[in-house]
């Protein structure tokens, strides 16, 4: 995850031991979801991977000592193993259609070593898209440690000039929200199937080099109306590659958090 490159920015004095680190899930959709972890390059995989919640249940994943860093995604309309799902099946294995466009609203954390004395890092993250609301709770409040949310009507999923209608469609109704970077690179029928590296892709996108972090801050996307809208109704939450100010938050490392999703 491109945010987490610059993340042990700081130390804090060493917490008092404690037994270890949660994340807590829960479901306040009017229907099942489906919980979709995803390991960073050469981290430890928590078990027991995807988790299927019924309505107004929960489930919490133990955070390994040794630290982890990763991101979790809501799915709907899952079959029993939690794949083949009607919404939010952005990886293989995939629907004989193929597979969505990874706009699922995505909550993302890195946790160094418990007790090694740098802060845990997490945010909501809308670069690729929104698919349903959330929020980040830390089990202690302070300063940079604080509440994150993004309650996102779909209704309000914009159409951008260049690139068109941001709406993922499907049975008739809209399900996600791409944000501009992922309409212009995700093939059709949802998006362009333009590369990062041409036109004005350099700037929806921001990849890196040629677009360093303060270029992208400047550039096309902080003009888009989904950043715009974004920044209005989710301002706690990341809306493009590097909104760091925004998005990017950091507390103690002796934190748990809550994750609610239909809030």
């Amino acid at each position: 995850m491109r945010v987490f490159s610059t993340v042990l920015l700081c130390a804090l004095a060493l917490p008092a031991l404690i037994t270890g680190r949660t994340i807590k899930f829960a479901n306040r959709c009017n229907q099942d979801i489906w919980i979709s972890p995803l390991t960073n390059a050469e981290g430890p995989v928590l078990q027991p991977g995807i988790v299927r919640l019924g309505q107004g249940a929960s489930f919490t994943y133990q955070i390994p000592d040794g630290g982890w860093g990763g991101r979790f995604w809501p799915k709907m309309g899952c079959d029993g193993s939690g794949h083949n799902c009607e919404v939010g099946q952005s990886m293989p294995p995939c629907l004989p259609t193929g597979c969505d466009p990874p706009a699922e609203t995505k909550v993302e954390f890195f946790f160094p070593p418990l007790n090694n004395g740098y802060d845990v890092w997490y945010d909501v993250s809308l670069v690729d898209g929104y698919s349903i609301s959330s929020e980040i709770i830390p089990s202690s409040i302070q300063g940079s440690c604080t509440h994150t949310r993004c309650a996102m009507s779909l209704d309000s999923c914009p159409n951008e000039r260049e690139v068109g209608d941001l709406r993922v469609i499907k049975n008739g109704r809209t399900v996600q929200c791409l944000s501009p970077c992922k309409k212009w690179n995700y093939p059709p029928p949802f998006g362009l199937g333009r590369p990062e590296m041409e036109g004005n892709g350099l700037y929806y996108c921001c990849p890196t080099p040629p677009i360093y972090p303060e270029e992208c801050r400047q550039s096309l996307v902080i003009q888009t109306e989904y950043v715009k809208l974004v920044h209005r109704d989710c301002p706690t939450a990341y809306s493009y590659s590097y909104d760091d100010e925004a998005g990017l938050h950091n507390c103690p490392n002796n934190v748990n958090f809550d994750v609610n999703f239909c809030i």
